[in-house]
């Protein structure tokens, strides 16, 4: 119907999904961008994210609906969510220079958790963890529905035991540099805490009104990340017990965190 997103390696599309006498869904589908729809590694971590994401049933995170080819093009068919992202809302509280609610604030941001550990705990047939760490979780990876529902999205970028595509097939560093783990970004090996560092930064910013370690460009964001001092303290608003929260999930040392 319409185009939403588009990232570096594929886009995200409104569309109708139809059926017999008269069925109609609306879905989100997604697709390899054409540039990339012929290289391998980008198919593999195409459908390395539908194995992953399919298996995660958990009402926080966006569900995929079916996968699919045509002339070529993968795509992916997930639950549409009738809402905005987390990213959005939080630039029209700025705009509108109204913070969101402190309580708003941890309420989404639970509900990303909840989803994250539906994810950690992943098993395969056999009850083994497949030790799933999403490596991008952000703003602009959570919707909010207009019922506000907490949907996580994007497992395309997602470690797990088993995946085919190489750590290394594509690009370096893999994630938003303003959300990612000082262990990630060093590319060291990360396993779910570097999630929970990833929602502790969400949550600073959504009270802050800016990432923990914000500055004019990603290579001056990596090296205040890296050298391992704390972001600068929530605003008073913000009550300790909460602020105490924040400043464990954004601990430097994975062993220090939740």
């Amino acid at each position: 119907l319409y185009p939403l997103a588009q990232g570096g390696m594929g886009s995200v599309w409104g569309a109708r999904m139809r059926g017999k006498h008269g069925f109609e869904k609306l879905v989100a589908l997604k697709t390899i961008l054409p540039q990339h729809a012929a290289d391998p590694r980008v198919r593999q971590m195409f459908l390395d994210e539908a194995r992953i994401a399919s298996r995660i049933d958990h009402e926080n995170v966006a569900r995929i609906l079916d996968l699919g080819e045509e002339r070529d093009v993968l795509y992916l068919v997930m639950e549409w969510v009738d809402g905005d992202s987390l990213a959005n809302l939080e630039h029209a509280a700025r705009r509108a220079k109204t913070p969101l609610p402190v309580g708003l604030a941890v309420h989404l941001v639970a509900g990303v958790c909840a989803g994250l550990h539906a994810a950690h705990e992943l098993t395969d047939a056999r009850g083994a963890r497949l030790g799933v760490v999403h490596r991008d979780v952000s703003p602009q990876n959570v919707l909010v529905s207009a019922r506000g529902e907490v949907k996580l999205i994007d497992f395309g970028i997602a470690k797990a035991r088993g995946r085919a595509a190489a750590e290394t097939s594509i690009g370096g560093v893999k994630g938003k540099v303003h959300f990612m783990a000082p262990e990630q970004a060093l590319g060291q090996a990360v396993d779910l805490r570097a999630d929970v560092w990833a929602a502790g930064a969400v949550l600073y910013a959504l009270l802050a009104g800016h990432a923990p370690f914000d500055a004019d460009n990603d290579i001056a964001v990596l090296h205040r990340l890296v050298a391992g001092g704390p972001p600068p303290p929530l605003p008073p608003r913000v009550p300790a017990g909460i602020a105490a929260v924040v400043s464990r999930a954004l601990a430097y040392e994975a062993e220090d965190r939740y």
